[in-house]
């Protein structure tokens, strides 16, 4: 693969994630104390989400952990409104869990009523898809599991949940475009 590809890939990958990447450069570099830093960067990044889910429907259906993770933003941003106190556990004592759990509830509805699954493929063999997003909705219930376990531990309970769910269903999906 040239690189020209690799950056477009990379590219068209971050699009679905910025407004979490704006979200974080924000609550870390932004101007001000580090707190009222955090509690604007959940406002802007949750109204930039709402904008972002028409357009991850529009041009990246099935894009299911983009999703939640832009509902995870949105929450954060009605509580940055409403309790300060709430929002300090959302976004700090509970770790990268309503981060998955938002992912997880995600999963659920995707899986009920998108003909994509919370796989996110389209496919003639439905029964494959409804298996595969099975799969990954446990596989989103065990890291939710783990990040509360290790809620604490950044490595063990952000990291490692998160990429674990992105590498599962890379592997489920892989699954998806070998069936002819």
């Amino acid at each position: 693969m040239s690189i020209s590809k690799l950056g477009r890939a990379y590219l068209s990958n971050a699009s679905a994630f910025i407004p979490v990447i704006v979200f974080l450069l924000y609550g870390r570099f932004g101007p001000g104390e580090a707190g009222v830093r955090w509690d604007t960067a959940y406002v802007v990044s949750g109204i930039l989400s709402i904008a972002h889910v028409f357009w991850l429907f529009k041009y990246r259906p099935g894009h299911w952990i983009a999703l939640g993770v832009d509902l995870y933003l949105m929450i954060g941003a009605l509580l940055a409104w409403v309790s300060t106190a709430a929002l300090q556990v959302w976004g700090q004592e509970l770790g990268a869990a309503p981060v998955l759990a938002c992912v997880l509830v995600i999963g659920l509805g995707a899986t009920r009523l998108s003909p994509l699954g919370f796989i996110g493929e389209a496919s003639s063999d439905h029964g494959l898809i409804r298996k595969l997003s099975v799969m990954l909705l446990i596989a989103a219930a065990v890291a939710v599991a783990v990040s509360l376990a290790f809620r604490h531990n950044t490595l063990l309970g952000g990291v490692l949940p998160i990429v674990a769910l992105v590498l599962t269903r890379s592997q489920l999906l892989k699954r998806v475009v070998a069936t002819p």
